[in-house]
């Protein structure tokens, strides 16, 4: 079955600063993935990108024809001139909207507290990213992506949340540094960082698990690695005789792991750093 959306090579960067570099990726009918990854490493640029909100510097991004996506982003979109009934309702009065059972749900979960007929331009900014939620959640949308949906919610609202999202059959995308929130609804986990993606099976548990695994086998990989390097190393030290009476391959075997040796720092943290201010004072240090 093709995807809903696709990005195929996908880079964006700001400035000199990469945050996706050459991504692919896609999103299938009725998948749930959670984005996680630190402060300013791309998790909002990836969203903007999937739903057009941005263009990416080179790359492509598809959508499926006649699909209908709903984006909660950061930005509070409501006109000010409505009221919530009209925001979000569509303005029908209550015996029309109270007929649905889950219209009636988001209501009284998202809303309670919130006079439907209060002008919009009178909520506060929780109130108003709650209405800005419960609209999203009463469309009929194939793949509905949240950034940070928890915001402003209680305890209750936030279990209910979690409910209501797994029992819809629409796909779902969610940045959220909530780890309950995570666990309790994703199937997928991708982690952004260092201008790429990684991938993992299952909620924020088994993130967590599957990437410290990930983490050890690398460990493991160079240090056995650095082991055999060593080794190699003290063997072509020891003079022309010894390494013309032994097969090229080893040679060339020899050269391959020291060309494998990892660069001294990340590319990423290089280019941000030379970004930043430096003192005034500078030394110059003889050896």
């Amino acid at each position: 079955m093709s995807n809903l959306i696709n990005l195929e090579k996908v880079s964006k960067s700001f400035g000199i600063r990469i945050l996706l570099d050459e991504i692919s990726l896609g999103v299938g009918v009725g998948e749930r993935i959670g984005i996680v990854g630190r402060n300013g490493d791309g998790k909002t640029t990836l969203l903007n990108l999937m739903t057009g909100r941005e263009e990416p510097d080179t790359g492509r991004v598809s959508r499926s024809r006649d699909l209908h996506l709903g984006y909660l982003d950061q930005r509070d979109l409501l006109d000010d001139s409505h009221t919530v009934r009209e925001v979000v309702l569509g303005g029908k009065a209550d015996h029309e909207w109270a007929a649905d059972s889950t219209t009636r749900e988001v209501v009284e979960v998202l809303l309670a507290g919130i006079a439907l007929d209060r002008e919009i331009h009178g909520l506060s900014g929780g109130e108003r990213r709650r209405c800005s939620l419960a609209k999203l959640l009463l469309e009929p949308d194939d793949l509905i992506i949240l950034d940070e949906p928890t915001n402003h919610l209680d305890v209750e609202a936030i279990a209910w949340l979690a409910d209501h999202l797994k029992r819809r059959t629409s796909a779902l995308v969610v940045v959220t540094h909530d780890r309950w929130f995570l666990d309790e609804v994703c199937e997928q986990t991708w982690e952004v960082h260092d201008g790429t993606i990684d991938f993992y099976e299952g909620g924020y548990a088994a993130f967590v698990l599957a990437k410290n695994e990930r983490m050890r086998q690398a460990s493991a990989s160079e240090q056995r690695r650095q082991n055999l390097m060593r080794k190699e190393l003290a063997w072509l030290r020891r003079g022309a005789p010894a390494r013309t009476s032994k097969p090229k391959f080893r040679i060339d075997a020899a050269n391959e792991l020291i060309a494998d040796e990892p660069p001294p720092r990340n590319r990423l943290e290089l280019e941000r750093f030379a970004t930043q201010r430096l003192g005034k004072d500078v030394l110059d240090v003889d050896d």
